[in-house]
Order: C-alpha cells, then structure tokens, then sequence
C-alpha cells in the first residue's frame, strides 16, 4: 500500500455517493469493467458516517434506530458453562478485504461486490482496502455504495489519502450505531498508516461492540504488525460490551502478532470453522490472513465459519455466526 498523511481528525456524514456513481445508481447500472456482467439497481445509500479519529470528540445518538432488531435463529451451540443456548440472537458476520474494489482483471467492479456480500447475508461486515473518492476506483463512494446496494449502513475508518480520496476501513452493519471511532495504530516511519475502527451497535436491549483492522503487511512490517496487535488487545481488553473484532492480519496463525490477539480472544476459525482457513492468494489459497476473533460473551455456530470464493477481490471472505449469549452465560 502508499503511503501518506493520516486521516482527518474532524467529524462528518458523507451523504449518498459522487455524482459519477450517483448517475450510474439512477440508471441501475453498476460500476464494473466494460463487458462486466450488471448487477441489479443499488438502493438509495444512506449516510455513511466516518467515525471520529483518536483525538477528535466522539459523536453519541442512534443514528439508525429505524433498523430491524436481532434476528433469533436457533443456535445450535453446545452447553456453555452451566447455561444451555437454545434460541438466542444470532450475528452472522463477515470479515472481506475488498482490494479497492478493483476486480482480478484491473476494472472497477463493485457489482460483483455487492452480489458476493448479499450472497453471503451478513449483519455485520468487516471491510479492508475501501476508497472514497479516489482516481483509481473512479472516484467511488465504496462504503456508502456497497451500504446502498445491500440494505445496511456504513461507517468509514480513513487511515490515508491517497490520489485525490481516502483509503481505509469499513463497517456495514444491520443494527444502530450508537457511537464510532477510528484510533490510530502504532506503525513504523515510513510505512502505510493503520487504524482500528470501532463501533458501538444496539443488537435487541445491548450494547455489542465490532471492530475492523487491517495490520501492516510485508516484511518490513513485521515489528508494526506485533506493535499494533498489542494496542488493539490493549484497547479492548477493558470493552465493557460483548466484542467481536476482525480484519486482515497479514499473519499466520501461530506468528506473534496472531498470538497476542488469541490471548484475549476465541478464533473463530479454530472454535467453529471448516477447512484450513486459508484466504490468500483468492485463486489458490495457501496463507491464512483474515479472522473473526470474539471474546466469551458470544459462542460460535459450530461449523458455521467458513471460507468464500471470491471473483472480485485477491483475498476470500470470511463468514462465520456468532451466538450472543445471554449475560449469565458468559464468562
């Protein structure tokens, strides 16, 4: 990734897509390569809010209170402790880093995006690698495109500018946010920017908290990837609402950084998943770098974490479910 100067400290609402996509919204078409295949029209977007950087105040309220409540599925989760989980709310989540939404070919495709994330049916996603704004992606909205196109409803966490725009995180969620933040990480002079987004949902009568993070790749990132893991478990530790944080790693399992994290957190992937888990390279997996990590007051669907192909992205999603336990079970 480039680098460059942080993100803006300042609040604001980003209100529907550029005018380019807002054009190509109103004549149902999505943003593809020539020849792409149309995917059907996007609803309107709504506001996509940016979350507040670390040194800016952070904005409280219901933003969305008209969103649906939990959905209840049946849990099929084994005896936690004493407690026995039979019908309790259920977050399916998904964790995708979307490579700027640039497809395989080299085009623009955020159609097929939107048709792998519906595919998926997801309350909660976790977003890497999103645009706003810059030339590359043709100046797309992502966040509020995709949150558009999929019925739920965007924060964005910029960690950089970058050719005109912002690049970042991002969140789409089915349930209010009540509160964001986007909190800068430890990295090393000269690297790319990193940042851990974090929202505060209302899921039924609670508070749940959901983070996206993307650590340092490379090498040369190999210190800032430790250094990092250590601050997010460090701004979590103390998270006072059922937590669930996932991103792109850039680490095996097993490495430092993966090892600091699982200290404090249950891997998805290794308590419910099927297969290996590997998610990169898309076209022939052999590394794993994207995880759904979540504290003790959630148990995973057994068999419910998955890996999902992908023709829009060089990285496979990560789709598991989660049961939120009622607050006598946990602990």
């Amino acid at each position: 990734m480039p680098d460059g100067p942080g993100p803006p400290s300042s609040w604001r609402v980003l209100w529907v897509a550029p005018v380019v996509l807002g054009l190509l919204v109103v004549l149902g078409l999505s943003i593809g390569t020539p020849g792409a295949p149309r995917g059907s029209t996007p609803s309107p977007s709504p506001a996509v809010v940016t979350a507040a950087s670390a040194d800016a105040p952070t904005p409280t309220g219901d933003v969305s209170s008209s969103r649906p409540g939990p959905r209840l599925r049946p849990a099929d989760t084994p005896v936690v402790g004493s407690c026995s989980v039979r019908r309790v709310p259920t977050l399916r989540v998904l964790q995708f880093n979307i490579h700027f939404g640039i497809s395989r070919n080299g085009g623009v495709d955020l159609g097929r995006l939107v048709t792998e994330i519906r595919a998926a049916r997801p309350d909660l996603v976790s977003l890497n690698e999103v645009d706003d704004g810059t030339r590359r992606s043709l100046h797309a909205d992502e966040a509020g495109y995709l949150a558009g196109a999929t019925g739920l409803q965007a924060v964005y966490g910029p960690n950089l500018s970058w050719q005109g725009g912002l690049f970042g995180n991002a969140i789409l969620t089915r349930y209010p946010v009540l509160d964001s933040r986007n909190l800068r990480l430890p990295v090393a002079t000269g690297l790319e920017p990193r940042g851990l987004l974090t929202t505060t949902l209302r899921v039924g009568s609670r508070s749940v908290s959901f983070s996206s993070m993307h650590l340092t790749d490379g090498p040369e990132g190999r210190t800032s990837r430790v250094e990092q893991a250590q601050a997010v478990a460090d701004l979590l530790r103390h998270a006072s609402d059922p937590t669930i944080v996932a991103g792109d790693l850039n680490a095996q399992p097993g490495s430092r950084p993966v090892r600091i994290l699982r200290a404090q957190f249950l891997d998805a992937q290794q308590e419910g998943g099927t297969g290996g888990g590997e998610t990169i390279p898309e076209t022939s997996p052999r590394s794993r770098f994207d995880y759904v990590l979540y504290d003790n007051a959630f148990a995973v669907v057994p068999g419910s974490t998955r890996v999902l192909p992908s023709a829009s992205s060089d990285h496979r999603a990560v789709v598991t479910e989660l049961a939120l336990l009622p607050s006598r079970c946990a602990g």
